[in-house]
């Protein structure tokens, strides 16, 4: 049996596959990261190569995303990388985070290629893995678990609020996590696009991303 029968297969008897596995294996990866030969050196570079392989598997299966609103998503995007960094040292965190920086870590020229594995990880790969669990499966979910009945951008109060808690205990800075969070669910119930929550939190992380390159406050990653 072909690999593409075998996971029509399963999506079929479990159709929020597609939604989960890339995020609990970005989790898992995530939380081992640290233990690999050369740590987050090397576990960062993995994690985004094999997350984002099983997102390009699971394309078939994915739902289909509009090009919708995209420049308020953008706009949408820089308005929550302002928030993120402007509150720094104001608000408690959620556990610590070691900062890395790839310069003092490799010599030559590592260290940019690790920036590119960075900066293309939390872009794309992550942005795209938790939009579709959180905005495309979540809070789908909470509403109906025939997830895939509700329209997208369907409001419930319990799915909105659950899931902007949950999205801010996914990171240590909880409080603009939340913020973030709520920011997020406004645009999916404004645009009906999942799309554009992708690209507003892909927008997010790569304006933190070159922000922390021009600063070098690597806490932020």
């Amino acid at each position: 049996m072909s690999i593409r029968r075998q996971l029509d297969g399963w999506i079929g008897r479990f159709p929020s596959l597609p939604y989960i596995a890339p995020f609990v294996l970005f989790l898992v990866l995530t939380t081992l990261q640290a233990r690999f030969p050369g740590g987050i050196g090397l576990g960062y570079p993995l994690k985004t190569i094999v997350v984002g392989a099983v997102l390009f598997a699971l394309r078939p299966w994915l739902p289909k995303m509009e090009n919708r609103a995209l420049g308020t998503a953008i706009a949408v995007g820089v308005f929550v990388w302002v928030i993120w960094i402007l509150p720094e040292g104001l608000y408690p965190l959620l556990g610590a985070s070691e900062p890395f920086d790839p310069f003092a870590h490799f010599t030559g020229g590592g260290a940019f290629v690790w920036i590119g594995f960075r900066l293309l990880g939390a872009t794309v790969v992550v942005a795209i893995t938790e939009e579709l669990f959180w905005r495309g499966f979540l809070i789908r979910w909470i509403v109906k678990p025939d997830f895939r009945s509700v329209p997208i951008g369907t409001f419930t109060w319990p799915s909105f609020v659950i899931t902007s808690l949950l999205f801010a205990t996914e990171h240590n800075r909880w409080l603009v996590g939340l913020i973030a969070g709520i920011i997020y669910n406004i645009l999916l119930y404004r645009t009906k696009s999942l799309r554009a929550c992708i690209v507003a939190h892909g927008m997010t992380n790569l304006a933190l991303g070159l922000y922390v390159l021009a600063t070098q406050q690597w806490t932020f990653w």
